[in-house]
């Protein structure tokens, strides 16, 4: 019987419950505008009942919120991802791929379980800051654990399909706001208690995967004592054959020879974290592609998506169903992705995306120069947020000039950065170095969330969107000159690419 690449090359089911993380992390993006929108944690639009505080003791509590107060809360789960990827760079070579993943998993149960079930406002920011946690691990490890244990020619599809979760779980978060909407002061709970169902089957799926075979290779030769380094090699030949499905053991052999002979060339022991820092071109193009995808605003869009579409004149009903389409939309361009990414190549669709990324910006500053407020009388800076609405020509177009813009994304810096930074890097410094693209990745993710709320009232939408604008620009300029092509290589055959520009 013939089988497909995927199935020959690769065991899904590890792959789906690592990828967990991922839906996990995108799921909360999901959910957050719908947790802190009119009538579940923050009070409905005219409420005359009693407000909560910061430490009031209640279920059925509702909140006032400032724009930095609504940043602040959505930034908890980036807040805690930067603290758990600055953990990796030290620690992630001694604890390995699948525990930082199952550590992840834990972590995601506990903190959904805290927010969902707290009866005080601070008890809700502690569990998003511990869902956070959980986001840094399980990021951080499954791009790496994927990588190790694909073949070239379908880790460009499997590592993308990684980010295909993500935007799943936005998707999901989104339709879990529509669903929960109606549920007044308690919708929100449910919206996060269902993350925690999640986390429960990813933590359990986990623990019957495989170690990465690479990595246990790479402990193998990194000093182990001869007794422990044999039974490391049997390890992962095993592992190795799981992942290769139909392939003659011979062929397995002669894999993790060539892995064993690599890391032999480049690494006569253990490194240690700092010596990510002596890579600097893996290091330029990994933590460049990240910033410049936080930079360019898509995702600190997406942590608000729900309240642009208000500010767009839609009412909040017709807004949460609006962010749910953008969901749609994401996944198939992420979708299409995934098919063409090892036909096209890494560098060919980043300009393709960012090329779309720009075009819907440019419709955005375009149309948001229009706003007009729908009270008789008032100026823009006097109105109420709910009464701001465009002409309906250009309410229209707004929402597909965000179609398009989200739609870039995904087809170039939503999937391709994490493959890029997990191919570039070498293997034996691979863990504390996608640790630095991490903390570069959620850092900048948490400023540009603080301050998107504050940029948009103090500079004007279509100000900041201009600006984001031209850091497309500057991004298509960094592609063009910096980032290489990796498309049907060997992890191998990169990191010998690497290292050959080692110092430079």
């Amino acid at each position: 019987m013939t089988m497909s690449p995927l199935a020959d090359d690769y065991n899904l089911r590890p792959f789906f419950f690592i990828s967990l993380g991922g839906l996990l992390f995108g799921y909360i993006i999901g959910i957050t505008g719908n947790v802190v929108t009119s009538g579940q944690l923050q009070c409905p639009d005219g409420w005359t009942g009693p407000v909560g505080s910061w430490t009031s003791v209640g279920y059925r509590q509702c909140y006032y919120f400032s724009s930095l107060e609504v940043g602040l809360l959505a930034s908890q789960n980036l807040l805690g991802a930067f603290l758990s990827s600055s953990v990796c760079f030290k620690f992630a070579d001694d604890l390995g791929r699948k525990l930082e993943v199952q550590i992840g998993g834990v972590l995601y149960l506990i903190g959904a379980a805290v927010a969902a079930l707290s009866p005080v406002l601070w008890g809700v920011y502690a569990g998003f800051a511990i869902y956070g946690l959980g986001i840094g691990f399980a990021m951080h490890a499954a791009p790496v654990y994927i990588a190790e244990i694909s073949t070239a020619k379908v880790r460009g599809t499997l590592i993308s399909g990684k980010e295909v979760m993500i935007v799943l779980g936005m998707f999901l978060g989104f339709s879990a706001g529509v669903a929960f909407h109606d549920l007044q002061f308690h919708g929100w709970r449910f919206m996060i208690g269902v993350a925690a169902l999640v986390a429960a089957v990813m933590e359990v799926g986990i623990a019957f995967v495989a170690e990465s075979p690479r990595f246990l290779v790479l402990k193998e030769v990194s000093g182990a004592v001869p007794d422990e380094a044999c039974a490391l090699r049997g390890e992962a030949a095993a592992a190795l054959q799981r992942f290769r499905r139909g392939v003659a053991r011979e062929e397995v052999e002669q894999e993790l020879a060539a892995i064993r002979e690599e890391l032999k060339t480049t690494a006569a022991s253990a490194a240690s974290s700092w010596e990510a820092l002596k890579y600097p071109r893996p290091l330029v193009i990994g933590c460049g592609l990240v910033l410049l995808q936080q930079v360019t605003g898509q995702p600190s869009v997406l942590f608000f998506a729900t309240n642009i579409f208000k500010s767009a004149g839609f009412g909040a009903h017709a807004a949460a169903m609006s962010s749910l389409g953008v969901g749609g939309v994401k996944l198939l361009a992420t979708l299409f992705t995934v098919w063409q990414v090892d036909n096209y190549g890494r560098r060919p669709l980043l300009f393709v995306g960012i090329a779309m990324m720009t075009a819907g910006l440019a419709i955005l500053s375009a149309a948001f120069c229009f706003r007009a407020c729908a009270v008789p009388g008032l100026e823009l800076w006097e109105c109420n947020a709910n009464d701001v609405v465009l002409p309906k020509r250009w309410a229209s177009l707004t929402v597909a000039g965000l179609m398009v813009y989200v739609s870039g994304y995904q087809v170039g810096f939503g999937p391709i950065t994490w493959l890029m930074i997990a191919e570039v890097f070498p293997l034996q410094v691979r863990g504390s170095a996608l640790s630095l693209a991490a903390m570069v990745n959620f850092g900048s993710n948490l400023l540009m969330t603080l301050l998107q709320g504050v940029l948009q009232e103090t500079l004007t939408p279509e100000v900041v969107f201009m600006g984001y604008l031209g850091m497309c620009i500057v991004s298509f300029q960094f592609v063009y000159s910096i980032v290489p092509e990796t498309r049907g290589k060997t992890l191998e055959e990169i990191e010998r690419l690497m290292v050959a520009h080692k110092g430079e």
